[in-house]
Formats: C-alpha cells, sequence, structure tokens
C-alpha cells in the first residue's frame, strides 16, 4: 500500500508519517510539501491514497483535490485541517474527498479514515465536522429541512438509511442498525439515490445534511469515528 502525505509543515509531515506506518506497517509512505510536488508524486508512483492539508502557500488542498481527483479519480483523497468551517467541508465532499478529519484526531482516528477510505464504503468526518454541518444545515433551512424531505418523497424507512449513511457507516453497518439484509439495504439506496437525482454516497451525504437529516436515533455507535454520537449529544 503506498500513501501520499500533503502538507507545507515538515513536522506534520514527518508525524503523520510515523503514525501511517505504526497503523500500516508495510505501508510506503511519501510525502509532498506542496502541490507541485504531490502532483510529481502522483505522476511517478502508483499511489493508493493521498492525506492532503487543506491550506497549503502554493495551491490549497481543495485545488490540488480537484486536480487529482481530475486524473487520478480512483485515488481516495482524505483532507486533513485544523479547520471546521462547513463551507470547507462541502466543498471538499463535493469534490470527492473520502473523508476531512481535523488534526487534533488521534492515531486510532486516523488510522480508520484511512482504512474507510480504501474499503470504500463511505465518507469520514470529525465529530466536530459533522456538528457544524448539520448547525449550518438547521440555521440555513430553519423549518424547511420537512418540506424538502416531502419534496423528494422519502419514507421513514429511507430516511433511517439516508441518516445512517451521512455518519459514514458502511452497508453492513446499516443492516446492522436496521436489523435488515445488506441487499434490503442496497435496493432501498438505489431508491433513495434515484429520488434525490444523486449517483453516489458522497452526493446522498451532502443532500442528507441540507435536508437536516441528522445521525439516526438508534444508532449504535461503531460505525467509522463511533464517538461521533458522543460528540453531538447533549450535555
Amino acid at each position: 500500500m503506498r500513501i501520499l502525505i500533503v502538507d507545507d509543515h515538515a513536522l506534520v509531515r514527518r508525524g503523520m508519517s510515523y503514525v501511517v506506518k505504526e497503523c500500516f506497517p508495510d505501508a510506503e509512505v511519501y510525502e509532498a510539501d506542496g502541490a507541485a510536488q504531490a502532483l510529481e508524486v502522483m505522476k511517478a508512483q502508483k499511489v493508493d491514497l493521498a492525506l492532503v492539508d487543506v491550506r497549503m502557500p502554493d495551491l490549497d488542498g481543495l485545488e490540488l483535490l480537484r486536480a487529482m481527483k481530475a486524473q487520478w479519480a480512483d485515488v481516495p483523497v482524505v483532507m486533513l485541517s485544523t479547520y471546521e468551517n462547513a463551507p470547507y467541508v462541502k466543498r471538499a465532499l463535493t469534490d470527492g474527498a473520502s473523508g476531512y478529519l481535523l488534526k487534533d484526531a488521534t492515531p486510532e482516528d486516523l488510522g480508520q479514515a484511512i482504512r474507510v477510505a480504501l474499503s470504500g464504503s463511505g465518507n469520514v468526518l470529525s465529530p466536530r465536522v459533522i456538528q457544524n454541518l448539520f448547525e449550518d444545515a438547521d440555521s440555513g433551512s430553519g423549518s424547511g429541512s420537512g418540506s424538502r424531505r416531502s419534496e423528494f418523497s422519502l419514507t421513514q424507512r429511507e430516511n433511517d438509511i439516508l441518516a445512517l449513511l451521512a455518519e459514514g457507516r458502511s452497508n453492513r453497518d446499516i443492516a446492522q442498525c436496521l436489523f435488515l439484509s445488506e441487499k434490503t439495504v442496497k435496493a432501498h439506496l438505489a431508491a433513495i439515490f434515484r429520488k434525490l437525482g444523486v449517483t453516489n454516497r458522497t452526493q446522498a451525504a451532502m443532500a442528507a445534511v441540507q435536508m437536516g437529516i441528522g445521525p439516526y436515533p438508534g444508532s449504535n455507535g461503531h460505525g467509522p469515528l463511533s464517538r461521533v454520537e458522543e460528540e453531538l449529544r447533549p450535555r
């Protein structure tokens, strides 16, 4: 497995490289101090996943993300940042990011994010990022979220599945949480994608946020970044 780390701070790159090698001893880790060097590495090596800083001096990480997805659409890219603002996150997910982690994430969170991104089973977001997304959706939509749901004619079961998908849950996780078969979950997802007019899980998750569909109330906290529910639970 080849992992590319892109960050303009050498100490950050070395620290993440150490964490990645601790989580994946057989991984080959490449480092780039900016977008230009990152693209050179991508052209020279078959990279399996990229970890990209959002803010860099020459070309920011979001622009680099678009450049990477344009040439290497199948390579998952996880964004790393100190910025938890909803607009940054929405732009990253819309442009194809497989996750958005804050730099105060634990090594375990980073390792889990890499595994989920490589599996293609969902989008991994830091808990505060998810909270900000839903707060942004609430402030922007007011009482309109219910009408948006009605507009798309989603059933209650489809709402439940979409809420779990928005948390980054895999089909298996959703099936276990709702006591369904994976085949049934896939059928529901096909119907949800059709009703929302989307073609993939990222677009569906973004639609869920815009509709104000938050974390599923019966989730058991075993999906990607399982502390999400603890972070969002009122204290």
